[in-house]
């Protein structure tokens, strides 16, 4: 497909989505981060001590094991920093992948307007646009086959998160800016998981244009050629999808939203108490 139009430019769309979603999970580590060390330095008044508390009521599965020292203390934290960044890039990837897809989708889309509004009635035109809509098709396979697992384990972390993140934002407390985080942070994945289907959901959407495209065809340019594409096109359908058990898709979104709202109602009837 090089000699295919070119629409806008793709690496400059990866770099920003990259940043933008990385710098996010950036802010957001180091708000909360922030906000624990400052109330153990209110508390404690003491330096040394803060740290120590912070450390240690951070991660008690491993100081509680092992003695605590603030090299120690510094390497947990670079760690759980590198897990976070970890979970975001797995969402990342499935944006940049899925960006990187609808870019060739897009260029096969303004082929076919082209040759459907110039009404060019060329048979081997048309059979060399079905070749490479065969190409893109068997791309997509082969996306979907490798990265099918990566984009369950995003959508299964972002919904958990999600879901705990929600669940202790009703919680009753005095502290407004633990209740701010956690509002936000609500905010933050949900931007992530609308991100994940728009990126990742503009797969199916360019494949939707082509089939407007193909059946506006004119009759000066319709061939037996044509007809096989449309064909081809509309039992073929591309987008990314999680091994097959959803496509991802934007109307994808409502359904998360009320998957949310159904769980978290489970959720509060079965805590109701811890709620009070």
């Amino acid at each position: 497909m090089a000699n295919y139009e070119i629409s806008y430019d793709l690496r400059k769309k990866v770099h920003r989505i990259t940043i933008c979603l990385m710098l996010t999970a950036a802010v957001e580590h180091g708000l909360v981060n922030a906000h624990k060390l400052k109330a153990w330095i209110e508390e404690t008044e003491d330096i040394n001590e803060a740290f120590k508390q912070y450390f240690v009521s951070g991660y008690p599965h491993i100081f509680g094991a092992v003695e605590y020292s603030f090299s120690l203390g510094l390497l947990v934290q670079l760690t759980n920093l590198q897990r976070t960044f970890l979970w975001s890039y797995a969402d990342v990837f499935v944006m940049l992948v899925g960006s990187a897809v609808t870019f060739r989708v897009n260029q096969f889309c303004r082929k076919v307007q082209t040759l459907s509004q110039k009404q060019i009635n060329d048979k081997q035109a048309w059979q060399s646009v079905r070749n490479d809509y065969s190409k893109l098709f068997k791309l997509c396979q082969t996306t979907n086959r490798h990265l099918s697992n990566t984009i369950i384990v995003s959508f299964l972390f972002n919904l958990y998160f999600i879901l705990i993140q929600l669940f202790s934002s009703l919680k009753q407390t005095a502290d407004v800016v633990k209740k701010a985080y956690f509002l936000l942070s609500v905010l933050f994945i949900s931007i992530r998981i609308a991100c994940i289907c728009v990126f990742g959901g503009n797969v199916y959407e360019e494949w939707a244009n082509i089939g407007c495209y193909l059946n506006s065809i004119p009759s000066e340019a319709y061939n037996a050629e044509a007809e096989r594409l449309i064909q081809y096109v509309l039992t073929c359908p591309l987008s990314l999808t999680g091994n097959h058990f959803f496509y991802i898709t934007r109307s994808l979104m409502l359904k998360i939203a009320g998957a949310i709202v159904t769980y978290e109602l489970v959720l509060i009837q079965f805590y109701e108490n811890q709620l009070r």
